[in-house]
């Protein structure tokens, strides 16, 4: 086996272990437990509010529903609070090359964006909601699902190209 297939195939062996700790730690654990989708879930309703009090809208919250008087609202289940999301994004970072310094911060700065991003999808979600709901399915499945893995993409790439260890796989550096 060539040195990059290799790097290749340590990378993917490498990421579905950490799938896997996620998968077991999150279903097993954190899911039943139910305290950390409750932080962010809650987190995501107060900076909501917040946010559209300052705009001048009067809103509600009942349990997980939040919205502007004179809606029905929209519901933030455990799906859509965006840790899966957050963890796909950590994950890769924590398996690809680089120093760890660099993956403290980098995974920190890109966790809270896309925090901030799904603030900003349920602030929408829930204008939506009041203005014109019958779009508010279709800017829920795809206008907001696409900006969020855009950006964790986009994320990985300048991960990739600015931050990641490079090794040295060319032809003279395996020959010796």
């Amino acid at each position: 086996m060539e040195a990059k297939e290799r790097i290749v195939l340590y990378f993917f062996i490498k990421a579905i272990l950490a799938y896997l700790i996620w998968f077991l730690l999150y279903e097993n654990w954190l899911l039943k437990v139910g305290w950390i989708d409750k932080v962010v879930i809650d987190n995501l309703i107060h900076l909501s509010k917040l946010s559209l009090t300052i705009l001048g809208y009067n809103v509600f919250v009942f349990g997980h529903t939040f919205g502007i008087d004179g809606s029905h609202g929209v519901f933030i289940g455990t799906p859509c609070n965006g840790l899966d999301l957050m963890a796909l994004f950590a994950g890769f970072v924590i398996v690809f090359n680089g120093s760890w310094k660099n993956k403290w911060w980098f995974i920190l700065v890109g966790l809270i964006v896309i925090h901030f991003l799904n603030l900003v999808s349920v602030v929408a979600l829930t204008i939506i909601a009041k203005t014109a709901p019958e779009y508010i399915d279709f800017n829920h499945k795809y206008t907001f699902t696409i900006i969020l893995y855009a950006f964790v993409f986009f994320g990985w790439v300048l991960w990739v190209k600015y931050y990641a260890v490079k090794k040295n796989t060319s032809i003279h550096s395996i020959k010796k």
